[in-house]
Parts: C-alpha cells; structure tokens; sequence
C-alpha cells in the first residue's frame, strides 16, 4: 500500500511539472494577443486621424496643381488622390480579433505587422502628396514602433519558451515511460521470486 501511494505521489508530481508550464503559456499567449489586438486598434485610430487629416487638406488645397508621379503631368491634388488605386480618404477596417480557430500566435503578429506597414505606406504617400501641395503634414504624437518591437520580441521569447517546454516535456513522458517499464519488469521478477519461495 505504501508503495502504491508514493508511485500515485509521484505521478502527481509529475503531472504538477507538465501542467505548471503549460498554465504559464496560456497567461502569455493571452497577454500577447492582447497586445496584439490593442496595437491594431490604435492604428486604426490613427488611421482615422490620418483621413481625416487628408480630407481637411483636400479643402483648403484640392485644386492646387501637383505630380501625382514623376512620370506623369500636373494633376490637382483631389485627382491625383482620386485615381488612386486605393482611395486614401477612405478607412481600412482593422480585424479586432483574429478568430476561436486561430490559434497560431504568429498569425496574430503578421497580421498586426501587415495593418502597421499598411499605414505607414498610407501615411508617406499621403504625407509625400501633401508636401508637393505645400499643405501641412500629417504628424501624430503616438508612435506605435516601440509597441510593435516589444510585441515582436515577446512572440519570439514566447515561441522559444514553447518550444523549451515541448522539450521537456518529451523528455519528461521518455524518462516516464522507461520508468513504469522498469518498475514493471522489477515488479513482475520481485512477483516470481515471492512465488517460488
């Protein structure tokens, strides 16, 4: 019996070590994403504050002639921003959450990565129009870079850290394994000896 109660204790132990991790995992990846999600909600507002930056220059200097592109001829400023492929003054939608299914945090990254360099494309060429219509820049006082360098640097400490915990934990299920065998095969020769005294 007493045997049966140290085994069940370490196994216990055993299990303690394998689910502490995992619960740690689960806190950071949840941070992360919600990070993730937050960074993507200021860019929107930025991007926001952006358009309607533009829409109010539109005002004061629409028609003041400027090359949309060096290869072309002096346009004014509301159709160089009319032509283009992708109307400046109009709002990306910004992906609040990433989905139940998602459950690849580099997914959450990339896709905060891809709606970071979608503004800050917008925002140069807006800005570059701007400039080339002598109107007043768009300059907004947050800067989402720091976040987004400390959200990059923490989705790879996390992936490193899982991908540590996987390690252990096959090694800690191996030695498991060789162990109840062991204690099998001692157990079954203890067994037979008893059984021929």
């Amino acid at each position: 019996m007493r045997r049966l109660l140290i085994i069940f204790c370490l196994i216990l132990a055993g299990s303690i070590f394998v689910v502490w991790p995992t619960m740690a995992l689960d806190q950071d990846d949840t941070t992360i994403r919600e990070t993730a999600r937050d960074i993507r909600l200021q860019i929107s507002e930025l991007d926001q504050q952006l358009k309607e930056h533009l829409k109010r220059a539109l005002e004061e200097f629409g028609n003041r002639q400027v090359e949309c592109t060096s290869d072309q001829p002096r346009k004014s400023l509301s159709q160089c921003i009319e032509e283009d492929a992708r109307d400046l003054t109009r709002t990306t939608i910004t992906i609040a959450s990433a989905g139940k299914d998602d459950k690849n945090l580099l997914d959450d990254l990339a896709d905060t990565e891809e709606r970071f360099a979608l503004f800050t494309r917008e925002m140069n060429k807006t800005n570059d129009l701007l400039a080339r219509a002598g109107a007043r820049l768009y300059l907004n006082s947050l800067d989402v870079a720091p976040e987004m360098d400390q959200l990059r640097r923490d989705v790879i400490v996390f992936v490193e850290r899982k991908q540590a915990y996987e390690l252990r934990t096959k090694q800690a299920l191996l030695i498991a394994t060789v162990a109840i065998i062991l204690i099998a095969i001692f157990s079954l020769i203890f067994a037979v000896i008893q059984r021929f005294r």
